[in-house]
């Protein structure tokens, strides 16, 4: 595994690592802390890390967030170092873990026309900043969004993200739609 590329993102407290291969299968995986990442290897090292406050990657990207105050060259330079020992046998482990999000198996269709929004029209963007967007859920005309990687611990995603995301939904489905972020 090899490290194609170091962006920062919006959130001061976070960088995005390009990879040269994908890790996740195409499934997001988002830590926040130490005990949700203990089945996760790659995850479980970079906690290990002081100053880690939370790991996200998708595909061929990892996103690492840090507290405040931290040494983010430090920090990468550890990173750095958990990426390169991923081997082949680590890579097929991360690929096959079980979803980290609280993933809902109900299809009904407003969930359904509300995530194809959101994956044609918002998690491209979010993802080329290093982080996502998890749908939690639905009640009535609230929709429960968790932002993951750079975008849950960003100062504009609970701003200006938040406010066009309600706005896209509210425009394309219903205008009573309240966009809540847990």
């Amino acid at each position: 595994m090899n490290i194609v590329s170091l962006e920062p993102t919006p959130n001061p407290n976070a960088f995005k690592f390009n990879l040269s291969e994908d890790l996740s299968g195409g499934v997001p995986r988002s830590y926040q802390n130490v005990d949700a990442a203990k089945d996760d290897p790659l995850a479980a090292q970079i906690y290990d890390i002081e100053g880690v406050e939370s790991v996200f990657y998708l595909g061929s990207f990892l996103t690492v967030s840090i507290y405040d105050g931290q040494d983010w060259e430090t920090v990468v330079k550890a990173v750095g170092k958990a990426i390169l020992n991923v081997d082949d046998e680590m890579l097929e482990t991360l690929r096959n873990l079980t979803s980290t999000d609280n993933e809902d198996p109900e299809t009904d269709e407003l969930k359904s026309k509300i995530n194809g929004i959101l994956d044609e029209m918002v998690r491209p963007a979010l993802a080329n900043d290093g982080g996502g967007l998890d749908l939690l859920g639905i009640d009535g005309n609230s929709v429960f969004i968790r932002y993951q990687g750079a975008c849950g611990t960003c100062p504009s995603a609970t701003t200006g993200t938040l406010s066009a995301i309600e706005r896209l939904l509210r425009h394309q489905i219903n205008p009573e739609i309240n966009v809540i972020p847990s």
